[in-house]
């Protein structure tokens, strides 16, 4: 749950599950650049109070994800890549724009991570406060 500075709530998001290695869909798949693709399967419901906060949409990009190694390392690059993009059809990934208030969303994010095993964790742009870790 994200709430906006009066303390109401304007984003609910669920991590359904988490696919280590899923099989890509994408026309244009390719191997995964840093080693393992990640696929979180996620909802997304935002309320009508999301468009009087100080951010307009909400997005759960893989520019928002840091990779913790087992070891207790943060990975210094980004989830994201061209091989990542590819990887599922248009249809299947949550919205490249974000979603915006009062909507209600389903879908995938593929992330590129360097091992098979660790924690993601998710840190909303824009200088928010706090996050979110799933470890796999």
């Amino acid at each position: 749950m994200w709430t906006g500075a009066d303390k109401k709530t304007t984003v609910v998001f669920t991590i359904h599950s988490i696919t280590v290695d899923a099989p890509c869909t994408g026309a244009y798949a390719q191997p995964a650049e840093k080693g393992h693709f990640v696929v979180l399967d996620a909802s997304i419901e935002t309320t009508p109070e999301l468009a009087e906060s100080s951010f307009a949409r909400f997005d759960l990009s893989p520019h928002s994800w840091q990779f913790v190694g087992e070891n207790g390392t943060t990975f210094n690059g980004s989830l994201a890549s061209g091989a990542s993009y590819g990887c599922m059809t248009d249809s299947e990934i949550l919205p490249i724009n974000g979603v915006g208030p009062a909507e209600k969303v389903t879908g995938k994010i593929v992330l590129d991570v360097p091992a098979a095993t660790g924690t993601l964790v998710f840190k909303p742009l824009g200088g928010s406060v706090g996050g979110w870790e799933w470890s796999f």
